[in-house]
């Protein structure tokens, strides 16, 4: 009994003083993005389809082929999981809900290299900064960590993305631009240990991506400005009432534009291009309607006004034209 006893607590030290529990394990990581979709602007949201392998040599020798590699899929895997292989659990940070995850393999190699890959899909969302919209480029993020492992324990080694360009072509409102990024760094937490800070490495993916604005400028930029240039028509047209009765209904299709833009982002603390066009529409058509009542006023006055609306013929489309490339210019800059 006593021998036994001894035996037991010996193995015990011999697996708590075990290099393997406090080696660090050096994690080769690749992920290949099939494809980005469903892309929210108001929540700010997008869907990712891809594939995570990691890869990593285990110590262990208890589950290693004797020659080549060995390949456990779905079922296998996860009870090859459950009797004891190590795999790391990771997680991304910036999901939104739960990963699914449609197929996963494990590979074991005769070397002591074990590789874990599986497909998965995820509603992601990171910051989106609409102001250039619908000229603007956004960036797809996916930020991964290890959920138990602190960095001491687990980092990340080298790291791997890839785009499907095929996949991604057929977008139809994002075009990817460039070579997506994969940058490692560390983060902190608090609430995991009392008054210790718990240190976990990080893998932040990133992919640059061009809105392509052909939609906003058929259905909303070139209808906003045909409006603005017909509100300049009240210049042409005899008649007070007739002039400020067509400048009040321009004001309200305007308005009506403004209902529009707000169902197509989220609520922000500044303007967006469209935003600013539409301000801009507001100002012109007031301004219109003042000249008209400007010259009404006048005109019961006794007061020459005969060479008021044929200058604003000429003045409002000037300025138009000038605060078109002013806006495009400060658009451009930010």
């Amino acid at each position: 009994m006593i021998k036994t006893e001894i035996l037991a607590v010996m193995a015990g030290l011999v697996w708590f003083c075990s290099p393997a529990l406090y080696a660090q394990y050096v994690v080769d990581t690749s992920v290949s993005i099939n494809k980005i979709y469903g892309v929210n602007t108001v929540d700010q949201t997008y869907k990712v389809d891809g594939y995570l392998v990691t890869s990593w040599d285990e110590p262990d020798p208890t589950y290693r082929p004797a020659s080549g590699e060995q390949v456990y899929e779905n079922r296998h895997a996860e009870q090859l999981m459950g009797e004891g292989l190590w795999v790391p659990a990771f997680e991304f940070i910036n999901i939104i809900g739960q990963r699914q995850t449609a197929n996963r393999r494990v590979v074991i190699s005769a070397d002591g290299r074990v590789t874990y890959n599986e497909r998965f899909q995820g509603l992601f969302t990171t910051a989106m900064d609409f102001r250039q919209f619908p000229f603007d480029h956004q960036t797809f993020v996916l930020m991964m960590e290890p959920f138990s492992y602190e960095q001491k324990q687990l980092k990340f080694g080298s790291a791997r993305v890839t785009v499907k360009a095929l996949e991604n072509q057929a977008l139809s409102e994002w075009q990817i631009q460039g070579e997506p990024q994969a940058r490692l760094s560390s983060s902190d937490y608090e609430h995991l240990q009392k008054d210790i800070l718990s240190h976990f490495a990080r893998l932040t993916i990133s992919i640059q991506a061009l809105r392509k604005p052909d939609y906003y400028l058929w259905r909303f930029i070139l209808p906003l400005s045909l409006i603005l240039v017909a509100s300049w028509a009240v210049f042409w047209i005899e008649g007070f009432s007739e002039r400020l009765m067509t400048s009040f209904t321009m004001m309200l299709t305007v308005v009506a534009y403004t209902f529009y833009t707000s169902s197509l982002l989220p609520r922000l603390p500044y303007t967006t291009l469209i935003e600013r066009m539409v301000i801009m529409g507001y100002v012109s058509i007031f301004a219109a309607i003042m000249v008209i009542v400007f010259v009404k006023i006048r005109a019961e006055k006794g007061r020459p006004v005969e060479y008021v609306i044929p200058r604003c013929r000429v003045i409002f489309p000037t300025l138009f034209l000038i605060a078109m490339s002013v806006l495009i210019g400060v658009n451009s800059d930010l």
